[in-house]
């Protein structure tokens, strides 16, 4: 921080498997930036975005926060629960506030990560009850759950949601793990039809998705599919792939959908097509908007504190209790140490005639099974 500057750090996937929903944080972080400093900044100074691309590369992550980490007061993304644990322990030493573009239960433990939103591990939980109250699964019924199983990445997660929800609700589980860079997911979801899966899981990058899907129709699985949210880019919405994802899929997310009709997407979309005339909007907008949001929650409370040491803003973070989004997502409390941010999720279905691909069909739900589990 200067006389007149504040600087934060954006460590983004703008070139690897996630590079759609990296643009779309990005961009929805400096449209409230943008919004900031038109508004006269904080503490009388403007704040300034610093981009790095890692490509979602665990080694270049690295380099690049390192690089970063001095020039920056804190840091309002790093796309990947590898990349974001790999440097958990310099976060913890230097006492930089990072909000991971990762929803991993185990970043609740690190006092600095500021996690926006509901974890994996929740919103699978929120899924598979909803998919029950629908009538779409039954008890006795299985669940077949395709997941990235690199180290540290957040499919495990997702999994972990999964084997608590089928325990409650009287399911079955079976499951099919991948690595973050596999291409086909066919043989993952014949065997998870072998094994009468009544439902599927995805927890998988876009590209995963888009094979998991198609292989789904190829082999006759027509079953309701739900998928965390990371695995979904409105890309995939097109041919003869968008009707199999309309007619099957069910995306969560803490996070209201691209152009949502609520008042805070309706701003953040007015203000997308003005900055952004040939983007290609999805939801990673509102939820890079709503970490603007979060962190410049706890930059003013920084202020009215008069303390902007990285102590200082830590305890600042910390007594943030409510951060308003107009309908975003629900108020977002940072409070308290390892307890998620939200414990709610919408269920969204892909809708290839809207921007940003999703509509909403269950506002905000959240499961008896994710309150008996916690976080």
């Amino acid at each position: 921080m200067t006389q007149d500057k504040i600087y934060l750090g954006v460590l983004s996937d703008l070139s690897g498997p996630f590079a759609s929903g990296g643009k779309n944080v990005t961009e929805g972080n400096q449209l409230f930036v943008d919004k900031v400093n038109a508004a006269g900044g904080v503490c009388g100074r403007k704040v300034e975005l610093i981009v790095r691309d890692h490509a979602f590369d665990v080694e270049r992550g690295k380099k690049e926060y390192l690089s970063l980490e001095p020039k920056v007061l804190g840091f309002v993304q790093i796309v990947g629960a590898q990349i974001a644990e790999s440097i958990e322990d310099d976060i913890l030493h230097q006492q930089i506030l990072t909000a991971p573009t990762s929803w991993k239960s185990a970043l609740l433990d690190n006092p600095y990560m500021m996690v926006v939103g509901a974890t994996y591990k929740v919103d699978v939980m929120n899924g598979i009850e909803y998919l029950m109250r629908q009538g779409l699964l039954s008890r006795g019924d299985t669940v077949g759950h395709l997941h990235i199983s690199d180290e540290n990445e957040y499919g495990d997660d997702a999994l972990a949601g999964s084997s608590f929800a089928v325990g409650q609700l009287g399911l079955n589980l079976t499951t099919a793990a991948l690595k973050n860079t596999d291409p086909d997911m066919s043989p993952g979801i014949a065997a998870l039809k072998q094994a009468g899966a009544k439902s599927v899981i995805l927890s998988t990058n876009p590209r995963q998705t888009a094979s998991a899907v198609a292989a789904a129709a190829q082999l006759g699985l027509a079953v309701p599919i739900i998928i965390n949210n990371p695995g979904f880019a409105p890309e995939l919405l097109q041919g003869q792939l968008a009707t199999v994802m309309e007619r099957q899929v069910f995306v969560l997310s803490s996070v209201a959908p691209f152009d949502a009709a609520i008042d805070g997407p309706r701003q953040v979309a007015a203000a997308y097509r003005s900055a952004f005339p040939q983007g290609t909007p999805s939801m990673a907008v509102n939820y890079g908007h709503l970490v603007g949001l979060s962190f410049g929650s706890v930059l003013k409370r920084a202020c009215e504190r008069k303390d902007f040491s990285r102590e200082g803003v830590l305890k600042a973070f910390r007594e943030v209790e409510s951060v308003e989004s107009g309908g975003m997502s629900v108020p977002l409390r940072f409070s308290i140490t390892g307890r998620p941010s939200a414990t709610q999720t919408f269920v969204l279905r892909p809708n290839s005639k809207v921007p940003g691909g999703l509509t909403i069909v269950a506002n905000q739900f959240e499961s008896e099974v994710s309150k008996k589990a916690g976080r």
